[in-house]
């Protein structure tokens, strides 16, 4: 389904996810502004996720494209959507996470209120917003982006950018980085080029199963130094440090098509 060009688009990539993807596509129906794009990337599933996605698409009001990328892993996946993307920004959604009604047109919004801002990013909420523990995640999130304003307190799931300064980084790209923790390691590239917007109305419900990920991310002590080194440290922790050992221990992307952390 195409319609007129929209402002944002949205990549979507999937996997196997027939137990939480329709969820997530009805939310993203739901949203309160049609100026997307949802491009939406098959994964080499074999489950029942692929026709579930083109049934529903197909009979919503969607702007979509339903396409396959065969490299097996999110990175490969995330890069054709690049490749396809229009607009003036573009966003990055999980297969499991909810996206609250006003999350696209806020996302809009926050980019046009803060026009050096090279992203937009969603804080990761797990009870109602309004809620003691949801405040207290939302306090939390903007209290570490206050204290580290070049350092990455989103997951890809909650990322968006302008799409023409993420191209010109090299975006998610096999070639630069084929690991886990491409959601942090393409702010290392992004961090002087402009500001992250960080703000509370601006959240999104993820799956709980992805807080149980210990496998194909880092570890405690490599949690804590990426929190208390200084930005300009993060070139040599990523390209020096991390990847040697996500290379020794194979933290590929496509290692989360294992699931062994579900």
């Amino acid at each position: 389904m195409t319609s007129s060009p929209k402002r944002i688009s949205l990549v979507l990539p999937y996997y196997n996810e027939a137990a939480f993807i329709l969820p997530t596509l009805e939310s993203i129906a739901a949203q309160d502004t049609r100026d997307f794009r949802l491009i939406i990337v098959n994964n080499r599933s074999d489950d029942a996720s692929p026709a579930m996605v083109e049934r529903f698409l197909a009979a919503s009001e969607i702007d979509y494209t339903h396409v396959e990328e065969d490299t097996p892993g999110v990175v490969p996946a995330l890069m054709r959507g690049i490749a396809l993307a229009s607009g003036e920004f573009i966003g990055f959604l999980n297969a499991d996470t909810i996206y609250p009604a006003h999350y696209v047109a806020g996302c809009l919004a926050l980019f046009d209120a803060n026009p050096t801002a090279t992203s937009v990013m969603a804080i990761d909420l797990y009870a109602s917003p309004a809620s003691a523990e949801g405040q207290k995640r939302l306090k939390r999130v903007l209290f570490a982006h206050s204290l580290m304003p070049k350092k990455c307190h989103a997951g890809t799931y909650a990322q968006s950018w302008r799409l023409d300064m993420f191209r010109a980084a090299g975006g998610f790209d096999r070639a630069i980085w084929p690991y886990v923790l491409e959601d942090h390691e393409i702010m290392v590239r992004m961090m002087d080029k402009g500001p992250s917007v960080y703000d509370a109305t601006h959240y999104c419900f993820p799956s709980t199963r992805r807080t149980n990920s210990t496998a194909v991310s880092w570890n405690a002590w490599e949690k804590i130094a990426y929190g208390v080194l200084p930005a300009r440290a993060m070139p040599w922790f990523f390209y020096r440090h991390l990847a040697g050992k996500f290379a020794s221990k194979k933290m590929l992307s496509e290692a989360l098509r294992n699931r062994n952390w579900e």
